[in-house]
């Protein structure tokens, strides 16, 4: 029988949120369907349910989401927030995810703030974006844990 590995999740401040002067992602809608190489994925920013608590991170839980993606953020125009991906670890293959965030969840759920030239890995379940150290900025810790999950 094998024990679960665990990672600890993307370090914070203090206050447990990410600070920077940037787009802060919410917990985001997510369609998939039809999308292809060159195409550009559009996620939408809910807000989320106030009542979402986090889970503590463990490798075989991310190994189970989908999409799984790293990108770049190229653009933040207002609420939208455009990344460049450079690897899909799970479900995709676009050449771009767009973002556009209404906010609101961010704090207690941790997702990612979002800054230009910044890489991040994200990650989704159920439609929607995950935070509590499932998404974030691109550490040498979380990268570990997306190569262990999806070994790919």
């Amino acid at each position: 029988m094998s024990t679960p590995t665990t990672h600890p999740s993307p370090a914070r401040p203090a206050s447990g949120r990410l600070r920077a002067p940037a787009l802060v992602v919410g917990v985001l809608g997510l369609s998939l369907a039809g999308c292809s190489s060159g195409e550009t994925v559009q996620l939408t920013a809910t807000g989320g349910n106030a009542a979402a608590s986090c889970i503590v991170f463990d490798v075989g839980t991310l190994a189970g989401m989908s999409p799984a993606f790293a990108g770049t953020v190229v653009e933040v125009d207002g609420s939208v927030a455009t990344l460049e991906v450079d690897r899909w670890y799970a479900g995709g293959d676009a050449d771009r995810v767009a973002i556009t965030s209404t906010g609101g969840m961010e704090a207690l759920l941790g997702t990612p703030t979002l800054e230009v030239d910044r890489r991040y890995l994200i990650t989704a379940a159920g439609g929607e974006v995950n935070g509590c150290g499932y998404s974030g900025p691109a550490t040498p810790e979380l990268e570990s844990a997306f190569e262990e999950a999806f070994g790919n």
